[in-house]
């Protein structure tokens, strides 16, 4: 149910190639009209010979990149993005898509009435992408796309699930955000200081919504972005690598307006697992919080699996509201 969307790497050196050909040729037309024969003329004409000497410059050095490009494996690509509701799988217009690569951001765009967007990169064949779709009131969704030869069309899906409204708590001291009726057992919870909310003014708690979604197994989680890991502390080659999921949230509390209430740390999450679920006794667990301007999921610390009777949970203390996931490093990574 993943999918790519646009790359926007703009033809920065040959954007303009269009431009260039007619300035070219309006300089060949006014020089001949002007002839050239007389003393008045030659400051218009060398005037007009600078103008075609730049115009061809821009053209030459259009076509060398474009040969370079080809020599080197980068090839123009299109990439149609499309974005559906998971719900009733209806179109989402206005949803941003953004394309990421090496932890970079490469280009944005945002889907039309249909729910899509078209976007025509310089692409590098074999090099892996992430596509990234988000929309208000819906969880992030991602997808990895590459390709080894050319396509002559490409198209990506991404479904994005519903953000849960969540049930929110007032008290002297903390703020919860449960979901289901507050005391009741093994639901998902989060709670932070209530001077820790950034609360703007002329605003008061009633008008605040709170969003909460969980997913503790791996078909739940395919729904938030892509579990793609990225450690800073490692060497270039094994800085990124695909994690095991155990369990993810979204965090996120808004306005009226739809603007987002910021809430310093600490914030403490509690999410149920499942008794046959990958973890089944109690341990230590990395944590990664999404990071959306990169396009990955960054390491941010341990949490712990406790175990209550039969019961599992996944805890942890996390400094911010967001994208929170439990995923097992891979093998490879010894851990």
């Amino acid at each position: 149910g993943r999918v790519i969307g646009s790359l926007g790497v703009w033809r920065r050196g040959c954007r303009w190639e269009a431009e260039a050909e007619a300035a070219a040729a309006a300089a060949v037309a006014v020089a001949a009209g002007h002839g050239g024969c007389c003393p008045g003329d030659v400051p218009v004409t060398m005037s007009l010979l600078a103008a075609l000497a730049l115009s061809l410059l821009g053209l030459w050095s259009c076509g060398l990149r474009a040969a370079l490009g080809k020599a080197l494996g980068v090839h123009e690509v299109s990439i149609k993005v499309q974005v559906f509701d998971n719900g009733d799988l209806s179109p989402l217009a206005e949803a941003a898509v953004d394309l990421y690569t090496n932890q970079s951001w490469l280009a944005a765009g945002a889907t039309d009435r249909d729910g899509v967007v078209l976007i025509t990169v310089q692409y590098r064949l074999g090099t892996w992408l992430v596509v990234s779709a988000a929309k208000h009131g819906f969880v992030t969704n991602s997808a990895p796309w590459h390709a080894k030869k050319t396509p002559l069309f490409t198209s990506v899906s991404l479904y994005l699930l519903p953000e849960r409204p969540a049930t929110l708590m007032l008290y002297d001291d903390v703020v919860q955000i449960l979901l289901g009726s507050p005391g009741a057992k093994n639901q998902p919870w989060v709670q932070f200081r209530r001077k820790n909310v950034g609360l703007p003014e002329n605003t008061s708690y009633s008008d605040l919504s709170a969003f909460l979604t969980t997913a503790n197994d791996e078909m739940g989680v395919e729904r938030f972005p892509y579990l793609l890991g990225y450690e800073a502390n490692k060497t270039v080659n094994r800085s990124r690598f695909e994690l095991t999921p155990v369990a993810a949230i979204s965090i996120h509390l808004f306005t009226s307006n739809g603007s987002r209430v910021k809430v310093s740390g600490p914030i403490d999450v509690s999410v149920p697992l499942p008794t046959d679920g990958l973890v089944t006794t109690m341990r230590n667990i990395p944590v990664w919080r999404f990071e959306r301007k990169i396009g990955v999921w960054v390491r941010s610390g341990t949490g712990m699996i406790m175990k209550d009777g039969s019961q599992l949970t996944w805890v942890y203390r996390a400094p911010q509201l967001g994208y929170w996931a439990a995923a097992l490093l891979p093998l490879s990574q010894g851990k």
